[in-house]
């Protein structure tokens, strides 16, 4: 690891004389020009600082889909145009940080993904790198890439690239997690901590062996790391690499299908397969607190704001309360298709499907608006929806990103 060690800080110091002059990176100084550090629970928390930014999968660390403060259209009437071109398919919502947008793409027909860098007023690419990935910004750094046991980043501003020591003999390792205290990243059977400046790697904890999946993003909050693996839910203190507690499914099914959220004391997560369950979980015990029957697999992961949970199904979104898992409404009839997973803003709820998207009241569920996809979006909309400065951004299978605006 000495070699690797050495090797990966001369890659991280020739990166910091590459943008001398300019901007500078995390590593290179304590005072980084960017912050998406927000909220009492840390970094990209649900708190007032998020400002205009949207730095994450989730908007925050907690997974919740809840910014206080984001802004979308105001109107019933919307409007839709194509702001870019994207080469290939984007699965993941962009990520907004002081008005430049991210996006991760297949790469299309080509096989090269890539990662785009957009600046949101002049709707020009800033910047285009390879790697594939949920972008994910945090101090200046754009994470999301892995190759082999590697961890990629790239400068904000310039898409100077960044990589991770290697890890050795690694299989399956996910989405990075930047967090101030580190970067963390989970592969088949571990939990790994990586130090953003020099590269290095730690072994956080050795997690059971599973079969059936594991958490696409894990949630983080307070020191603590949750992740699903097949039916169990485990909380993992990176201080003490301890498990605190392992939550197991009811009914044998799935918990990795969703992404936990964290919010209010609780851990929300849904079900499938044998257990279709909503449950809300004491973060400090990992005892059940409540759960509901979803009458059906719901594989989109729940939203959090104040006081709701939000969960889409087919034709479906409901809303239920926080405390006691009380179904507070229930939109059966306005949206067509599966929804991606629920955001929230302000006071209006966000659920997007390949046929259009749709945003309700999210107290009391009336309808706003609503937009249809036409034939010539080539099979609707990818990923959910990203909102900045009152327009929605949302990529589409027609290998382009659209902005949904008032008309």
């Amino acid at each position: 690891m000495k070699n690797q060690l050495s090797q990966t800080r001369r890659r991280w110091l020739g990166t910091c004389a590459s943008v001398a002059g300019t901007t500078v990176i995390a590593g290179c100084s304590g005072n980084d020009e960017t912050d998406t550090s927000s909220g009492e629970n840390g970094d990209g928390g649900n708190g007032e600082s998020l400002g205009t930014d949207w730095p994450m999968y989730g908007v925050d660390l907690q997974n919740t889909g809840y910014h206080p403060s984001a802004i979308g259209p105001e109107t019933d009437t919307v409007n839709t145009r194509a702001v870019i071109d994207i080469d290939g398919r984007v699965p993941f919502p962009l990520s907004i940080v002081n008005g430049i947008a991210y996006i991760s793409s297949t790469g299309g027909a080509s096989g090269d993904a890539k990662i785009y860098a957009v600046d949101l007023d002049t709707e020009e690419i800033l910047w285009k790198q390879e790697g594939f990935g949920a972008p994910n910004v945090h101090d200046g750094i754009v994470y999301g890439p892995t190759d082999g046991g590697e961890i990629h980043g790239f400068n904000a501003e310039t898409g100077d690239r960044w990589r991770s020591e290697e890890i050795e003999s690694v299989i399956g390792l996910g989405g990075p997690i930047p967090t101030e205290d580190g970067i963390f990243v989970a592969s088949h059977e571990m939990i790994w901590q990586i130090d953003p400046h020099t590269g290095e790697y730690t072994t956080v904890t050795t997690t059971p062996d599973f079969v059936g999946g594991s958490t696409d993003w894990p949630a983080f909050d307070e020191d603590t790391f949750y992740i699903a693996r097949s039916s169990d839910l485990h909380a993992v203190n990176v201080e003490t690499s301890e498990i605190e507690w392992t939550f197991n499914s009811e009914q044998e099914g799935r918990l990795s299908d969703s992404n936990p959220a964290v919010a209010n004391g609780r851990v929300y997560l849904t079900g499938t397969g044998q257990d279709s369950q909503l449950y809300a979980i004491n973060a400090g015990s990992g005892e059940k607190e409540w759960s509901i029957d979803t009458e059906g697999e719901i594989k989109s992961s729940p939203a959090v704001s104040d006081k709701l949970v939000y969960i889409g199904d087919t034709n479906r979104l409901i809303a239920v309360d926080d405390n006691n898992g009380t179904i507070e409404w229930e939109a059966t009839d306005k949206i067509t298709g599966t929804p991606t997973d629920v955001v929230i803003s302000s006071d209006t709820c966000y659920a997007s499907s390949q046929f259009g998207i749709y945003a309700f009241d999210s107290s009391s569920g009336t309808p706003k608006w609503s937009y249809t996809v036409n034939d010539s979006l080539n099979g609707g909309f990818t990923a959910p929806p990203t909102l900045f400065d009152g327009i929605i951004y949302i990529p589409a299978n027609d290998s382009k990103l659209y902005a949904i605006e008032d008309a």
